[in-house]
């Protein structure tokens, strides 16, 4: 089912997960996961239904246009995988995708955003520099 989020909260809702990672010491080697979706190719009228029938009411999510960012809490990269396997699975299609994990890729909003950036750029050939401005400025 998972949480929306506006996208403009992107960055503090990586230090809010952060900041609960930290006060219940999680121990896990990858505490959370954000895994990107590109979801630019498929219906529109089916993202919406996708959302409630993969993520758990534990997972949250923003997007911008049709990239979406899922945070998926206690998931390492593994388990992202699954996430987004599951999202192939619903739409019957190969998704352009990747994932960072918590602390292993970034132990800031920054480090994250800056490693999902890099593995993206490379990987998929995809420019995600909104995310050094727009995400960073919450618009009140």
């Amino acid at each position: 089912m998972g949480v929306p989020f506006s996208f403009y909260n992107f960055t503090a809702l990586i230090d809010l997960q952060r900041g609960i990672t930290e006060r219940a010491e999680d121990s896990h080697a990858e505490a959370f996961s954000i895994l990107f979706c590109d979801f630019e190719e498929l219906d529109k009228t089916l993202i919406k239904d996708s959302l409630t029938r993969v993520l758990r009411s534990s997972d949250a999510y923003v997007h911008n246009d049709n990239f979406y960012f899922f945070i998926l809490y206690q998931t390492d990269k593994f388990g992202a995988g699954v996430v987004e396997k599951m999202f192939e699975e619903y739409f019957s299609v190969p998704l352009r995708h990747e994932v960072v994990s918590f602390p292993k890729d970034g132990e800031s909003a920054q480090e994250l955003f800056d490693a999902l950036q890099a593995h993206v750029k490379k990987k998929l050939d995809i420019d995600l520099e909104f995310l050094d401005h727009d995400s960073r400025h919450l618009k009140v």
